[in-house]
Order: C-alpha cells, then structure tokens, then sequence
C-alpha cells in the first residue's frame, strides 16, 4: 500500500516514472519511539502471536442499500452478518477473541457446532477493539465452529472518517461538488478491517471467504475474487446479489468491499503457463471512460505487459482475475486487495505507471505470501518496489532502472541527513510502519542486493522456490532466512551476518578509497588501495560485511577490468594487477549497494589546480622522459624537496629556490610517485603519475 504521490524525473527523455509512498508521520525522522538499532549483536525477533485458533472461512453480507440511495448522515451506516468458521488449534477452548471496532454495534451472536445443532448464545463482552465470545462449553483441539455475528456500523462524520482505514461512503467530494455516483469502499491495512466486520484482524491468518454486497439497481458492488449471481434473504425479503469468492485463502486486511455506479472495461490475459486466460477488468465512472479513454486503454495494455514481465520474473500469475477500481475522494495512493487493486482516480489521469507495476506485484509478493506480522511488512512493501526496477529495467533498459533506484535511494532513504534519522526495516513503530524510506526503498534495495550478490540465476530461482513453498501462507522475517540458508548455504555473506547488518540494524555503509600504489610490473600494473568505511559507528554499524565492485577503466581505450572484493574490516588493504594502465577506479560502478561513497572516480590523473595558492605540477601525468614543471606557491619557495618511489625509496632530494624548479623524469619507471614539500614548519605531499 503506498500514499504521497511525487514525480522524479528520470530519462533526458519524456518519460517520467512517478514515485509516490504511504506518508510518514514523522518526516523528518523516526522519532523517540523507533528503535534504532546499532548494535553488533544478532537481533532476536519476536514469535508470531497467534490466537488459539484458526480461522477456515468468512462469509460476509453488507446490506449498502440505504446508504447509498440516502445522503444524509443518518443513512450512512449500514447492516452487516459476519459468519466465522473456526478450528480450536489448543486443547481446549472457551472463549473465542476477535477484534471488532468499537463502531460496529454487535446486535446478536449465534454458536453453531454442526450444521444440524441447535443454535447457541454466547456471553458477550467487549473493550476498546476487542469482542470475546464465551461459549457455554468449550470446543476441544481440531473441533470446528461457526460464530454468526448480526452487527451494526456507525459513523459520525460525513467525509473522511476512515480515510485511510475502514469504511467510507462518499456523495460529494472534498469540495463539495456531486460526485458523478454516490461511492462505498472499505480499506482495511493494516489493522482496520475490524472498522467495518468482525475478524481476527491479523496477517498471519488466513481463510476462504465469501462476502456479498446489497446495492440499489444500478450499482455494481466489488470484492475479491469471483462473482457469483447470488440470491439472499433480508428481512424475509429475497434479494438478487452478488456474491465474491476467493477461491484462495485472504487476509483480513486485504479484504475489500466497493460498490458504485461504475463502467466496466475488460481485456483478456493469456497467462504464461498457457492454461488460462486471465480477466483484466478495469471500473472508472462513466464520465472518466469517455474523458479518459484512451488513459483508460493504456491502463490494461500496461497491465497486461507488467503481468506478462513479473510472470517472467516470478511464477504464473497465483489467482484467476485482476481487476483495479478507480475511486475518488481517496487517499493519494493505491492499495493491493487480493485480485482487486484500488488506486486514486489520478491514477488514470495522469498514467501512475510504476503505482500500477507495484500494486499487481503485491499479488505475488504481499497476496500470494503474505509478511506474518507488521514487523515483516518490508517483505511486502519491498518486494513490490523492487518489482518496479524490474518493471523499468524490463521495459526501459537497466540505466533507467538504475536512474530510478539511486534517485529513489537519494531521495527517500539518504534525504537530508544520510539517513541517520531511519530506523530499521524490522521492528519500526506503529506510526511509522509506513516509512517510506525503510519499509519501502531500503527494503527494496535488501531484495537488489540479494539478487546482486547471488547473480540472476540464484536469486530469481530462490524467488520461485520461495513462492512455491509458501504459496498462500504468512511467514516471517526469520522463515525467510531459514529458507534462505537451506537453498543457498553459502552465499558470498552468511544469510545471518546479512539480515543482521541490513533488517535488523540501522544504517549503512560509507566508503572511502585512497591510491596507495601504482607501479608497473611488466606488461600489468600494480594497484594498491585502502579501503575504508567511514560511517558513524555511534549510529550505524561499524563495519558491514559486502561484496563490493570496483572497476578500473583503461587510461586510453574504453577497456574496463571489473572485480569484486568482500569488505570485512573498517579498513581494507587490497592488491590488485590490472592488465593495462588505468585511469580511474570506481567503487560499486552499477549501483549493487545500498551506501554511499566518494562522488567521483578515484582519479588517477588529475589536472593541475588554477589555485595560485597551491603546488601546481605540468604536464601530470607525465610520460617519462618529459620534463616536469613544479610551480610553487610563495609559502614553499626554498623548500626542501624530495620524490619519493611508492615503495619508499628516495628518487630526487634538492631546495626549491625559486618559485619554479623542474624535474627529469627519464630515469623514473612508469608508476606513481610521491612529491614532497617541506618548508617553514609544514610538509605538502603531492601525487606524480608518470607515464610509460
């Protein structure tokens, strides 16, 4: 789910990719309440905690009639039957917990044991979101039972109440102009799907579920997976309806309920595993599908292409429809409820590409496995932001994929503080689950370094194996790295060292290169470079673990000699032979790390400084046999001078007496030298490349 719409501009060209987040309470930092986590030693998460039973189905009717046939306020609460299906998974149990808002009036509730058994009646009690059930004899291990709950919504404000979790009805919209169809919907993450029914309100269970909507004719009521022409009883009326099966298990929070006046647009889909054709389905008002038609075309065209790439990434599509429904008033996001995604009508008005990318990858990464708590909310949230790179490097090309992720990266996650104020992806507070910095971009960068580190071949086959083994179940945090550690024991980090340093703690890397040694050694070249992290070790870890690219470029040609080192120290002495003379040498050139680094290319030939100020040395680099000019600033007229070779040995030693002096390079071997300056109590160290 994300909020917050922005644009980065990300190609010379057009093409503009819109990055947009679910908003962050705390803008500027995470606030006393975030545990920001630095130290070395292996966080230990918390276990699931699941209620002693498990929840087999819902089956769900809401009578939206009145309220939406009546603009008033009174009207626009509505009538709800909530039937529970259970399965005692403890020895025995008496009472049944299950969250229910406060604004839901719970008018009745009925205990069925079998489907022949006489109804019972529970006593009720509640306090604050939480309704207990507490039977007349307890139901025993593997028993199964059916609560019916007969509840009322309330409501007290006219717009806006639930904006941003439960149940909103909508006639006219934040300007007070007349919508073009009354609207319902319901939004339910992460904890709101007790503001409009009666569930056990969390993640890690889930169920079949059936829910059936009442609507006035005319209206087209929406939820998850397949409609079924329906008939019901309502007050000893029968009613025509529809009711929506999801033929795969649901979490609660992505349950959804919609209904309005809507157009219908629908293309098909043929999946990648040639055995269905899947339904692209897309409901916008009327007005907006002859307005925005064409948009409108776009929209499944863009579908149908980024199902066919995540297929190609992941596993077939796991469900049997898809459809997204444009709504308005409607927080400035979109949200992935199992086989029906909402988005806000600018989705459409303005071509939301990589909000559509991300809402259908939550069907793999979200729908399909499902994080157990809102601790592991970034398995989600990160995975369908990666699927956006994915998205762009498929479509784009991978140097607008790297655009894209870097300006996401300097944007969100670095902001104005190099992300000192972030906390970690695990274990965020409740006001920041969202944060769009961790939940989502540095989560998203955790799945690229994975896949990075693994190569493409390892990471995608993970990925399907991880689908496959946990298709339609919750998991944690730690399940994954068990999964991990089983399918790939030895990657080039530990999976521990690597979920430690980049889940569980703050922060990053910030490297820093120095050019120690350049000497040729017949037809290759000697490099010797420290490699240190800087980071703030009372912030962020002192030392991460990664392999870390560098590149070195011919000083010539286009000819690049790529390598890759483990980092495992603060500071790092590396000996490299390159088969050619280079000019410069990157650290992590294509963006594989989530850190920072120096701005530039460690340069190994650098032009002479216009400072007056500063020793200035032409032609450098030199080739040998030139002869070298050393102009000199008037702080070191009459210095002593001394070149040294980069292994220590002492070259040339003189006074400099005037402000110019020259230097004989045909009796140096091509390598780096080291200039030094000393005069009136101070000592400058210059860098003389010369040349073969």
């Amino acid at each position: 789910m994300r909020h917050i719409l922005s644009n980065v501009l990300l190609m010379s060209t057009s093409l503009i990719f819109t990055a947009w987040s679910r908003p962050c309470f705390d803008q500027e930092g995470c606030g006393s309440s975030i545990l920001c986590r630095r130290a070395d030693k292996p966080f230990q998460p918390t276990a699931v905690q699941r209620r002693p039973y498990d929840v087999l189905r819902y089956a769900l009717l809401l009578d939206w009639r009145r309220p939406l046939t009546d603009s008033s306020q009174s009207a626009r609460g509505y009538h709800g039957i909530q039937r529970i299906e259970f399965r005692c998974d403890t020895t025995q149990l008496d009472v049944i917990e299950l969250d229910a808002s406060s604004t839901l009036i719970i008018d009745s509730v009925s205990i069925q044991r079998s489907t022949n058994s006489a109804s019972e009646h529970p006593q009720i009690a509640r306090n604050g979101d939480l309704l207990w059930l507490r039977l007349g004899s307890p139901v025993h291990g593997g028993d199964t039972i059916t609560a019916i709950i007969h509840y009322r919504k309330t409501s007290t404000d006219a717009l806006r109440q639930e904006f941003y979790g439960g149940y909103n009805c909508y006639w006219r919209d934040e300007q007070d102009s007349e919508l073009p169809a009354p609207l319902a919907y319901t939004m339910s993450q992460p904890n709101n799907a007790r503001r409009w029914m009666p569930c056990n309100d969390r993640p890690s269970d889930k169920a079949q579920a059936t829910v059936t909507i009442l609507v006035p004719d005319g209206f087209i009521p929406l939820s998850n997976g397949q409609a079924l022409p329906d008939t019901v009883s309502s007050h000893g009326e029968r009613i025509s309806a529809v009711t929506y099966d999801s033929q795969e298990p649901i979490a609660p929070y992505l349950m959804v309920a919609i209904a309005s006046r809507f157009a219908t647009m629908e293309q098909s889909y043929r999946s990648s595993d040639s055995l269905r054709a899947i339904p692209l389905r897309l409901y916008l008002w009327h007005s907006d599908s002859l307005a925005y038609a064409d948009n409108a075309q776009w929209m499944l065209n863009a579908t149908a292409a980024m199902m066919r790439s995540f297929e190609h990434y992941y596993v077939p599509y796991p469900f049997q429809s898809y459809s997204q429904v444009l709504l308005y008033p409607y927080f400035k996001g979109a949200m992935e409820h199992q086989t029906m995604t909402t988005l806000h009508r600018d989705a459409l008005v303005q071509r939301w590409e990589t909000v559509i990318a991300h809402e259908l990858a939550h069907h793999w990464l979200g729908d399909l496995v499902t994080c157990a708590t809102w601790n592991d909310l970034w398995l989600n949230e990160g995975g369908a932001t990666y699927s956006e790179r994915l998205w762009i490097e498929d479509t784009y090309g991978d140097s607008a994929a790297r655009r894209y992720f870097a300006a996401r990266r300097d944007r969100d996650y670095l902001r104005r503080d190099g992300a000192r104020s972030q906390p970690p992806i695990y274990n965020t507070s409740g006001t920041n689950l969202f944060n769009t910095g961790t939940t989502y971009v540095k989560a998203a960068w955790v799945y690229h370094m994975m896949r990075t580190m693994l190569g493409d071949s390892a990471f995608f086959s993970l990925l399907r194996s991880y689908f496959k083994h946990y298709a339609y179940k919750s998991l944690t945090t730690e399940e994954l790295r068990d999964f991990c550690e089983q399918h790939i024991p030895t990657p080039a980090v530990p999976w521990a060292t690597f979920f430690n340093q980049w889940i569980y703690a703050t922060g990053h890397p910030v490297f820093q290169a120095d050019l120690v040694l350049l000497e040729q050694r017949g037809s290759t070249y000697r490099v010797r470079l420290r490699i240190a992290q800087e980071q703030d070790s009372s912030v962020f870890l002192p030392v991460y673990i990664v392999p870390l690219p560098l590149r070195f470029r011919h000083y010539w040609s286009a000819g690049t000699f790529d390598t890759t080192l483990i980092i495992t120290a603060r500071q790092q002495m590396v000996t490299l032979d390159i088969p050619f003379l280079p000019r410069t040498v990157e650290l992590d050139p294509d963006d594989t790390i989530l850190c920072e680094k120096d701005s530039s290319s460690l340069v190994l030939s650098v032009e002479a400084p216009a400072d007056r100020e500063r020793v200035r040395i032409l032609p450098h680099p030199a080739r040998r046999g030139e002869q070298i000019h050393v102009w000199l600033p008037d702080s070191y007229r009459t210095a002593s001078v001394r070149l040294w070779s980069c292994n220590g040995r002492l070259m040339f030693q003189g006074i400099a007496h005037d402000e110019l002096f020259q230097l004989e390079s045909a009796q140096l071997l091509p390598g780096l030298y080291i200039l030094e300056l000393m005069g009136h109590g101070s000592i400058n160290r210059q860098r003389i490349i010369i040349l073969p």
